[in-house]
């Protein structure tokens, strides 16, 4: 009985496990996209800024050296909230898996009661 019992316990870690794993690819391919956009964003200012280095003048010369001093750090606030993110991204999706193992038959209810709501609503349409 017990062989059976442990078992179970196995599988359900594996499959909570699983779970886990494809949100958190999800949440990387979402954040691997908002970098991308965000690394374009930049290239696309810093080819501004090369562009305009045939402009002379103090005035232009600080606002290049400004333009290259913001793009840095928002390439580290960039790197250090996409890290922060990811990490609050696992922290709540373990804690979700938890809840829900924890108490299934409170989340299948509510998750039937939501599908019978949803259900009604589009029937009606």
């Amino acid at each position: 009985m017990r062989s059976v019992a442990a078992g179970r316990n196995g599988h359900n870690g594996a499959s909570r496990r699983n779970a886990g794993d494809r949100a958190g690819r999800a949440a990387r391919q979402v954040g691997a996209h908002a970098v991308k956009d965000f690394e374009t964003l930049i290239a696309d200012a810093q080819a501004l800024l090369h562009s305009t280095v045939d402009v002379v003048g103090d005035q232009a010369t600080q606002a290049r050296e400004r333009l290259q001093k913001s793009l840095g750090r928002a390439q580290e606030r960039l790197a250090d909230d996409l890290e922060s993110l990811a990490d609050r991204g696992r922290e709540g999706l373990s804690v979700a898996d938890d809840f829900v193992h924890q108490r299934p038959w409170p989340v299948i209810g509510l998750t039937a009661l939501a599908a019978l709501t949803a259900g009604i609503f589009l029937s009606r349409r």
